[in-house]
This record gives C-alpha cells, structure tokens and sequence, in this order.
C-alpha cells in the first residue's frame, strides 16, 4: 500500500467518540442552588418619589423622625425589630440622618407591617427543610413635617431573603430568627430605596 492509500485511510479513519460530560454531583448541585437563592436581593416595589426626582430627596430634608411601625401581622414584636434597624441604618448614613425628637425633624417615617411570612424553599433527602424563605410587606411614607407634604410613598414594599437553617431546627425556631435576621436587611433595602430608588 503507497503513502497516498495510507492518508486515504487516515481520513476514513473514524475518530474517537467524545469523551461523555461528567454530571453535575448533588452536593455540587446545592451548591449552585445557594448561590443562586443567595443571589436573590431585595424587591422594592409600588413606591413613588413625590415632588422629587427618581431616587433624590430635596436638599432641605437632611433629618428624619422615625415613628414606630404598626405591626398587623402575627409576629410579636417584629415592629420593634424593623424600627430599631431603620433607626440605625439611618444612623449609618451621611445623607438622611435620624432626628432626636419629632420636633427638630424635616421629615416624618411612618409604616406599617402588613404581611410576614416563613416558608421552606429547599430540603434534604429527607425532607427536612434546610433553607427557608422568608418575605414581609410594608407600607411607608415619607412626609415633610412642616406641611405634610408627600416626599416619599410605598403602599406595598415587599422584602424578601433566603434563611439557611441546620436541619435539626423546628419551624418555631426558625420563625423567631428569621423575624431578627430580616430586620436588618429590610432596613437598609427601604433607606436606600427612599434615599437611591430601586
């Protein structure tokens, strides 16, 4: 057989078959799960900027008197929780500042906490729960202490966060540090939204 029969046959010679892709493992599969779940932020919706444009506040409202939230939901004291975290989140920030009494205000922050739910989103072979998410509503409004002007207005601002708990948790358990833990976030997702726009 001459050299031009052998590089007909190099190119009828089949080539191997592609080696098959390895599956993803189901440890590597949560993992991607978490990430993704954890990649989820906060949704602030149905708000307005009144009188102002998207995402600024007028110059003249530097401080604000944060009034305590209603809670109408079942959870006990979650109120205090989300209050006390605007307080400090506001404490935070260099634009609004929270005002030591309501007298000496520009503006006046009032909410209300409509909606608080905890409900399981992943689970172990076994069926326990090992991530929660947990989701709360609220409405607030921004007023101009002076003439009650509206500055800022969402009748339905939604929040919501994946709780990742060890599977030996009870529900109750959860329930209870899942209302600390949103407190915070929650906090910072409305300040920014009144503060930045979403």
């Amino acid at each position: 057989m001459d050299r031009g029969e052998d590089a007909r046959e190099g190119r009828l010679r089949p080539r191997p078959p592609p080696e098959p892709r390895r599956p993803v493992s189901r440890p590597g599969r949560r993992a991607l799960l978490a990430a993704a779940l954890l990649a989820v932020g906060a949704a602030g919706c149905g708000y307005a900027l009144v009188g102002a444009g998207r995402g600024s506040l007028p110059e003249d409202v530097g401080s604000v008197w944060v009034e305590t939230f209603v809670n109408d939901t079942p959870r006990v004291g979650l109120e205090q929780r989300v209050t006390e975290a605007v307080l400090r989140e506001l404490s935070a920030r260099a634009r609004l500042k929270a005002a030591r009494n309501r007298e000496e205000a520009d503006a006046v922050l009032s909410g209300r906490l409509l909606s608080y739910t905890v409900a399981p989103v992943r689970f172990d072979e076994a069926g326990r729960a090992l991530e929660y998410e947990i989701s709360m509503t609220a409405r607030a409004t921004l007023l101009r202490r002076s003439d009650e002007s509206k500055l800022f207005e969402a009748p339905s601002f939604l929040f919501r966060q994946p709780y990742p708990v060890p599977p030996a948790a009870s529900y109750v358990d959860v329930e209870g540090a899942a209302a600390t833990a949103l407190a915070r976030p929650f906090a910072q997702s409305l300040v920014t939204t009144i503060l930045e726009g979403f």
